[in-house]
């Protein structure tokens, strides 16, 4: 007999529990979807990115197509994260085109 009562204090605790999250949800979320949603207008908005995910070849980051910064280097089309990356993959190629001279 003993083991029922406890059985019916725990459903009732998990029912407690569960009245208190949904409130707590009611409370909370408004604010926490108004904090989060970006505002109109906003730089921080975020625009849908459909495509392929491309390795960077300077840093190794992966990025989407459509974002990518590209150019071509011997008839293959390269795809970097910034304008950085893609600055400083030019200037390596560069650095080890020329032909090393050494002084006597």
């Amino acid at each position: 007999m003993v083991w029922i009562i406890r059985i019916l204090y725990l459903v009732l605790f998990l029912a407690f529990l569960s009245v208190i999250r949904s409130l707590v949800t009611r409370v909370f979320s408004p604010l926490l979807e108004r904090h989060s949603r970006p505002h109109a207008g906003s730089d921080r908005a975020r625009e849908t990115v459909a495509g392929q995910m491309i390795k960077d070849p300077q840093c190794g980051m992966y990025v989407a197509t459509d974002l990518a910064i590209t150019t071509r280097v011997k008839g293959k089309t390269l795809h970097f994260c910034s304008e950085e990356c893609r600055d400083n993959f030019i200037n390596e190629r560069k650095r080890s085109d020329r032909p090393n001279r050494q002084s006597v």
